[in-house]
């Protein structure tokens, strides 16, 4: 059996092996409610965790999947990223803006070790190069 998007866009086979289906469902709540409180928690990325929320529900529960990429709030975007539209604008230049001001507080303010600042400050950097990697998804008119 084929997992469908919600577009009919072909994605993962699910896995067989019960114990690991119930482990990837368990992963998938864990990574979607991190993924939620990310859009509350300055520092948190909301979006990639919902996308590996989105990914591990393809590969083990279909109505949690299709829950994900049907919301309301987030659907469309994990939906257009999976189909290769990429990150909206608006979405790159809100977590470009956070990683930065995040990393910064944590490499200015909040450690003490050098090697512990420059662990995430790389890490901070690599995010910011993921992000602004990926391709640019442009708002169509009436879009929000």
């Amino acid at each position: 059996m084929m997992v469908m998007t919600a577009d009919g866009d072909r994605a993962v086979s699910p896995v067989e092996n019960p114990l690991l289906r119930g482990l990837l469902v368990i992963g998938g709540l864990m990574m979607t409610g991190l993924g939620i409180a990310g859009f509350v928690v300055p520092g948190l990325p909301g979006t990639p965790l919902l996308l590996v929320a989105a990914w591990l529900f393809s590969m083990s529960n279909d109505r949690l999947y299709r829950w994900m990429v049907t919301n309301r709030w987030f659907g469309q975007a994990i939906a257009d990223y999976r189909a290769g539209l990429g990150i909206r604008r608006r979405i790159k230049i809100t977590a470009v803006a956070m990683v930065i001001v995040v990393v910064s507080l944590s490499v200015g303010w909040g450690l003490d070790s050098p090697w512990l600042r420059i662990g995430v400050a790389a890490l901070g950097a690599y995010g910011v190069y993921f992000i602004l990697t990926r391709p640019t998804r442009e708002t169509v008119l009436g879009e929000g």
